[in-house]
């Protein structure tokens, strides 16, 4: 079997790497083509792919295989573009969902272009796809490949968390309230004990935010900036991550980090919260009990179950689409 596969955001690289080692690891070859944010997500997961910058049209004249799997990207059209020439040459095209939400959004530029088959996280993201119009029959539950590659590569021995934490990571995302979430942190950490560090992690979209940069310049806790191309070294050495409702905060969580998820006027959209994985903070209040009473993370049997394999789940899966 030949695959193609494609991804842009950083989230989708990340489900399309594992994917992509999982089908070579089965004999599979695959042609993998990262462009902008996903080119350092493949590397990070010491996946080898081709860097692809602006026109895609070379990329697409050559574009041949019995299969083509594409990440999802909300603010670039490289993978909508990939299922849309797919279908002119009668290739399947199997998306892979890396997030809850956003789903339409995903395949939308100036006209929605679904592509033949999605591969879920769960039920609830099956169900939140079939909302916004897609077929169920096309819909495959796979778990997410790049939490089963969390899991395999979770560490052994899992770094015991000081109480109280000295060393705190907050995930900054665009659109989320994050100003005033970050506020309420430096209002709760400032009555705290003395931290070592408050870093901040922007997200690839937001750059570093001024407003951002002049609470923590004006808040006085030391803090920094996380520039680091290995996020998962960064996070390990964390005592807590805080966050919104970032992907990061899984990849804390999956690490062995206690993780909180601060939703302040904004949509519960992570669904590690209701799994437990990640912890639900909806004031103030709730963030000082958490900084007070954090535990070590507990992965209950449901996810494991969803998730673990979930890249062998989806390479099995992609053998079942060429083959029908």
């Amino acid at each position: 079997m030949k695959a193609i596969a494609l991804a842009h955001d950083p989230g989708g690289a990340n489900a399309v790497a594992a994917t992509v080692a999982a089908l070579r690891s089965s004999g599979a070859i695959v042609e993998a083509y990262a462009k902008g944010p996903a080119i350092r997500q493949f590397q990070r997961l010491q996946v080898t792919c081709t860097p692809i910058e602006n026109p895609h049209l070379t990329l697409w004249s050559q574009l041949e295989g019995d299969i083509l799997i594409a990440g999802t990207s909300q603010y670039d059209c490289f993978e909508v573009e990939g299922i849309a020439r797919a279908k002119e040459k009668n290739i399947p095209s199997l998306a892979i969902m890396d997030y809850w939400g956003n789903y339409r959004q995903r395949f939308e530029r100036s006209e929605t272009v679904w592509p033949d088959w999605i591969a879920a996280i769960d039920e609830t993201c099956a169900a939140g796809i079939v909302a916004e119009g897609f077929r169920r029959d096309r819909i495959h539950i796979t778990g997410q490949p790049y939490f089963a590659w969390l899991l395999a590569h979770r560490p052994t021995q899992l770094r015991r968390q000081p109480n109280p934490p000295r060393r705190i990571l907050f995930a900054s995302q665009p659109n989320a309230n994050e100003i005033s979430i970050l506020k309420t942190v430096i209002e709760v950490l400032q009555d705290y004990p003395p931290l070592e560090q408050l870093l901040i992690r922007f997200h690839p979209r937001q750059g570093k935010c001024r407003e951002s940069l002049e609470l923590l310049a004006r808040s006085g806790l030391p803090h920094a900036v996380d520039e680091s191309l290995d996020v998962l070294s960064t996070l390990q050495k964390q005592d807590i991550v805080l966050g919104i409702t970032s992907i990061i905060l899984v990849e804390a969580a999956l690490m062995g980090v206690s993780t909180g998820s601060l939703a302040i006027g904004v949509q519960n959209t992570l669904r590690s919260n209701d799994y437990g994985i990640t912890t639900l903070l909806k004031s103030a209040e709730e963030l000082r009990a958490f900084l007070d009473n954090n535990d070590s993370v507990r992965i209950g049997k449901q996810f494991l179950v969803q998730q673990e394999n979930a890249d062998n789940r989806i390479y099995c899966f992609c053998y079942d689409i060429v083959r029908s």
